[in-house]
């Protein structure tokens, strides 16, 4: 199985596919990146439940701090 990683950078919408950086490689310059393993029976259910799941993740503040991620609150 390989990675697949779709980025979005900064100031980009998303409403437009060329916001986006897809390859099989991690894209560092990039400042949000999302990596789906290929070939693990992922729907496209598991995928959207999955991007909820981490909207409630970063919109809870004390979660945020405990994993000592960088965003402001």
């Amino acid at each position: 199985m390989t990675d697949k990683y779709v980025s979005l950078n900064r100031g980009e919408s998303g409403f437009a596919q060329t916001d986006f950086t897809t390859s099989n490689a991690s894209a560092a310059a990039d400042g949000i990146e999302l990596r789906i393993k290929d070939g693990a029976g992922l729907t496209k259910l598991d995928a959207i439940n999955a991007l909820k799941a981490f909207q409630r993740f970063i919109e809870t503040a004390p979660w945020v701090v405990a994993a000592g991620i960088d965003v402001k609150l």
